[in-house]
């Protein structure tokens, strides 16, 4: 069994279909940051663990028009991606867990 950090949700597959970019969250501030999957991912699921919102864009630079995962929300994408942008407002910061799914 493979848990998504801070235990959101338990995941039962084997770790050859999930990858988990989790790793210690990933630190999202108010420039362009990425996530980078080894390989293409067929779907995937995005926590916000953060006190603020994060906007997020799909193989483009992100931006603060682009769409909007709330504070303690989660997104399930699910269609082909292998990068994932994002970005914050100004002044403000979000911590992400990410796992995606061949």
């Amino acid at each position: 069994m493979t848990r998504l950090r801070p235990k959101i949700i338990d995941v039962y597959t084997t770790s050859s279909v999930v990858e988990d970019l989790s790793d210690g969250g990933l630190a999202v501030g108010a420039t362009d940051t990425t996530a980078t999957f080894s390989s293409q991912r067929k779907s995937c699921l995005i926590y916000n663990d953060g006190a603020d919102s994060v906007h997020i864009n799909f193989d483009a630079t992100a931006t603060i028009n682009n769409f909007i995962i709330p504070s303690k929300w989660s997104l399930q994408v699910v269609f082909p991606v292998t990068v994932l942008h994002f970005i914050c407002d100004p002044g403000n910061a979000a911590t992400l867990y990410i796992l995606g799914e061949r």
